[in-house]
C-alpha cells in the first residue's frame, strides 16, 4: 500500500518531534539534516515521510520512536544507539524482507532513550479488502489507510511504554493488536473530531477475519465497537494524552475469553470461507445472534441496511 497522506491528515495531533537529541552521536549528521528546526511539528514529520521520505523522530512516552523509511534503512540504523542496534537483524536486507509487502512494520527496542523503530514503505502494494456473499464481490473503500497503519504501529509502542503503569505488566499478543486499535480510535478522534476513519479500520478488520484466518489474529471489532458506541468522540477527543484515555477504558472495558473468540473465528470461517461445505445450519447457533452484532455495522456499510439485514435475518444472525 503505497503511503500517501492528505492534507487534512498531515495535521497529526499528539505527534510533535520531541526536543531531544538523536540517541546516538553517531548519528549527528542526521540530526543537523532531519532535525535541525528542534521543534519541528508532526505535521511536517509526516509530510516527509509521504513525499520527500526521510527519517524522523516522534515522542512515545518518555522517549522516541523512529519513523524510518525503506529506503533509508541504513541511515535509521546508524541513527540507534549501538545497545539498541543490536536488538534488530544485522543487515538492511534483512530488515527489509522482514518487512515484504507490508506498508509499515513496528519493531519494539529496549532501551534508555530509544522505544523502537517503524518502518514505512511508500511502495508497498495497495490494499483492496473485499468479501464475496451470495456471489457477489462487495469491496472497501479505503482512505488514508496508510496514515492509520502508520498509527496502529505507533499505538504498539505507546502501549508498551505503559505496561506495568495504566496497563498491566504482561499483555497477550491479541491485547497489544487490539490496544493499538483502541491508540488508533484516540488519534483520529484527536486529528478528525469524528470516528469516520475509526468505523473504516472497524470494517477492515472485519473483512480481514472473513476472508483471511491469519487475520483473526488482529480482529479488534469486539473491543473497538465498545469505544465506538461508548464514548462521544468529543469525549475521547477530550483526553489530550492517550494513557489518560486508555486508563479511563481500560479497566472497565469487556475482553472476550480466548474460546469465545475461537467459536466466533470458527464461525466467520464457516460462514464467508470459499468452497463448498456442508450445511450445519445449527453450526455455534448460539453465537450467531452475539457474532452478527459484530458484522452489521460492516455489512450495512457493504450492502445498505435493508439488504444487510435480510441477510443476518436469514443466517440467523439478528
Amino acid at each position: 500500500m503505497a503511503l500517501t497522506l492528505s492534507a487534512h491528515t498531515l495535521s497529526l495531533v499528539g505527534l510533535a518531534v520531541s526536543s531531544l537529541a538523536l540517541p546516538s552521536l553517531a548519528a549527528q549528521n542526521l540530526a543537523d539534516q532531519n532535525l535541525a528546526a528542534q521543534n519541528i511539528t508532526a505535521q511536517h514529520v509526516v509530510s516527509l515521510n509521504a513525499e520527500s521520505p526521510r527519517l524522523s523522530w516522534v515522542p512515545v512516552g518518555t522517549k522516541q520512536a523512529l519513523i524510518c523509511p525503506l529506503a533509508q534503512l541504513s541511515e535509521c540504523l546508524l541513527a540507534l544507539p549501538s545497545a539498541a542496534r543490536a536488538q534488530l537483524p544485522a543487515s538492511p536486507q534483512q530488515l527489509s524482507e522482514t518487512l515484504g509487502q507490508r506498508v509499515a512494520m513496528v519493531m519494539p527496542l529496549v532501551d534508555a532513550r530509544s522505544s523502537g523503530i517503524v518502518i514505512t514503505n511508500v511502495n508497498a502494494p495497495s490494499e483492496r479488502p473485499s468479501v464475496n456473499i451470495d456471489a457477489v464481490t462487495y469491496e472497501l473503500k479505503l482512505i488514508d489507510q496508510p496514515t492509520l497503519t502508520l498509527w496502529h504501529e505507533l499505538g504498539h509502542l505507546e502501549n508498551i511504554a505503559l505496561q506495568g503503569e495504566v496497563l498491566p505488566s504482561q499483555l497477550t499478543p491479541y491485547q497489544h493488536e487490539w490496544l493499538a486499535d483502541i491508540y488508533l480510535i484516540w488519534q483520529i478522534a484527536k486529528v478528525h473530531g469524528d470516528f469516520r476513519l475509526a468505523w473504516q479500520q472497524y470494517h477492515r478488520r472485519n473483512l480481514g477475519a472473513f476472508t483471511y484466518p491469519q487475520q483473526l489474529s488482529h480482529w479488534s471489532v469486539p473491543m473497538m465497537l465498545q469505544v465506538l458506541t461508548h464514548y462521544e468522540v468529543a469525549t475521547v477527543a477530550g483526553f489530550s494524552r492517550y494513557r489518560d484515555f486508555v486508563a479511563d477504558f481500560y479497566p472497565s472495558a469487556v475482553q472476550l475469553p480466548p474460546p469465545l473468540l475461537a467459536e466466533y473465528a470458527s464461525l466467520m470461517q464457516r460462514t464467508f470461507a470459499g468452497g463448498a461445505q456442508q450445511a450445519l445450519p445449527q453450526y455455534l447457533y448460539w453465537r450467531k445472534a452475539e457474532l452478527g452484532g459484530y458484522l452489521q455495522p460492516t455489512l450495512i456499510e457493504l450492502m445498505g441496511a435493508a439488504k444487510a439485514n435480510e441477510w443476518l435475518a436469514q443466517h440467523s444472525m439478528l
